[in-house]
């Protein structure tokens, strides 16, 4: 378990320093290509979504690997919406951050699942699944939708297919953060 806990940090740097670098590479490229007379204007760094997707299906992995205690909540005292589309929510923590989220639907009407990954800077990754009621850390392709997000921004969907759509839906992203968003606060509102 203590490897699972140390390679998390080592993930998060490597992706820190890769982008720092390609930061860089980005602000040299635009130097070099703008008049000196003109203004150079700052530009948002484009992110290498292959990579943030192969760092967030590493970290995926190592969360499902880790050993942690679920705790679950009825929806039963929770607002209309969540009571009407969950039965229950588990929350998977260490040392009190959130690293997982799953929802459960009620039985009989729907096996979909909603499972939301979380590391330091917020949610990395929203798995839907059409039958979640199985295993835990199913492969990738056996998976029918992955939300990419990087610093509370949908970077890219994955269907089951596995193809990428990079033009993602913004109202879908804005749904699954706010969702997401208020699991947190349902968590912390279970610690007081």
């Amino acid at each position: 378990m203590k490897k699972f806990t140390l390679l998390i940090p080592i993930l998060l740097s490597l992706l820190f320093f890769n982008s720092c670098s390609s930061n860089t590479e980005q602000l040299q490229e635009n130097e070099t290509s703008t008049n000196l007379s003109e203004e150079v204007q700052e530009t948002t760094p484009s992110i290498d979504k292959e990579e943030l997707m192969a760092i967030t299906d590493t970290k995926r992995l190592l969360i499902e690997g880790l050993t942690l205690e679920a705790y679950e909540v009825s929806t039963e005292n929770l607002r209309e919406k969540i009571k009407q589309k969950w039965s229950k929510i588990h929350f998977y923590v260490q040392n009190g951050l959130i690293l997982k989220v799953k929802t459960y639907p009620y039985e009989g009407i729907s096996n979909r699942t909603e499972e939301f990954y979380a590391d330091e800077s917020g949610l990395i990754l929203v798995v839907i699944e059409d039958n979640g009621q199985g295993e835990k850390g199913k492969a990738k392709d056996e998976l029918d939708k992955m939300y990419y997000f990087h610093l509370d921004e949908l970077v890219l969907e994955l269907s089951k297919e596995n193809e990428a759509e990079f033009s993602v839906r913004n109202g879908d992203a804005e749904e699954l953060l706010a969702e997401f968003k208020e699991y947190q606060e349902i968590y912390q509102q279970m610690q007081k």
